[in-house]
C-alpha cells in the first residue's frame, strides 16, 4: 500500500513522487510549513531537534492520515531517511529522545512496503541544488552531502522488512525523458 522514496537532497524525490503520481496518489512534504528549516541551516547545531522532530511529525501524520484510507499512495519523504538526518544533526541526549519517538510511530505506522532508492553523486546533487536556486539550501556542502549518502546507503543495506528498488537518478533523467519516466513506473509499479 505505501511507497516512500528516499534519497539525498536533490535527487529527485519529488519529481519521482509526481511521475508516479497518475497511478498512485502522491503525498509530499512541505518543508515550508516546518518553522525551524531555515533556521537549521543557519545554525544547525542549535536548531537540529526542533527541526527533525518536526519534521519526522508532520512525515508521520501525513502517512498516518493516507494508511487509514487504505489506499495506494507514494511519499516523497520517508521516515527511514527522517532517521538518518537525526543521526547525522543530532547527539546524545536529543539523539536518544529522537529515537525513542521515531520508534514509537514507526510501530504505529510500520514500514513501508517498497522503499525506492534514488543514488545520485553529491557533485551532481550540489549542482541541482544550485541550479533549483533555494536561498535557503546554498549553505548545504558537499560534506554534509556525502554523509547523507553515506547514512542512506548503509541503512538501505539493513532493510529487512521492505522491499528496496534502486534507481540511479543520474543516469535516469525521469524529470524531462518520458522514456525515462516509464522506466522507472515499470520498475518501481511492478513490484507494488
Amino acid at each position: 500500500m505505501r511507497i516512500e522514496i528516499i534519497g539525498n537532497i536533490a535527487s529527485g524525490k519529488t519529481t519521482l513522487a509526481n511521475v508516479l503520481s497518475n497511478k498512485c496518489h502522491s503525498i509530499y512534504e512541505n518543508f515550508q510549513e516546518n518553522p525551524f528549516w531555515e533556521s537549521f541551516y543557519q545554525a544547525p547545531d542549535v536548531y537540529s531537534f526542533e527541526t527533525e522532530i518536526t519534521f519526522t511529525l508532520q512525515h508521520y501524520h501525513q502517512i498516518k492520515r493516507e494508511l487509514a484510507k487504505k489506499i495506494r499512495f507514494v511519499c516523497d519523504f520517508s521516515l527511514t531517511l527522517d532517521r538518518i538526518y537525526a543521526d547525522i544533526t543530532l547527539t546524545g541526549r536529543r539523539k536518544e529522545i529522537y529515537k525513542q519517538v521515531l520508534t514509537e510511530l514507526e510501530l504505529e505506522v510500520g514500514y513501508p512496503d517498497t522503499l525506492v532508492y534514488l543514488d545520485c553523486p553529491e557533485e551532481l546533487l550540489l549542482e541541482r541544488i544550485r541550479l533549483r536556486g533555494r536561498d535557503t539550501e546554498q549553505s548545504i556542502s558537499i560534506d554534509y552531502l556525502k554523509a547523507l549518502s553515506a547514512g542512506i546507503y548503509h541503512s538501505v543495506q539493513e532493510v529487512e522488512s521492505t522491499k528496496v528498488i534502486r534507481i540511479d537518478s543520474a543516469t535516469l533523467d525521469f524529470a524531462h525523458r518520458i522514456e525515462d519516466q516509464a522506466t522507472v513506473k515499470n520498475t518501481i509499479l511492478l513490484e507494488f
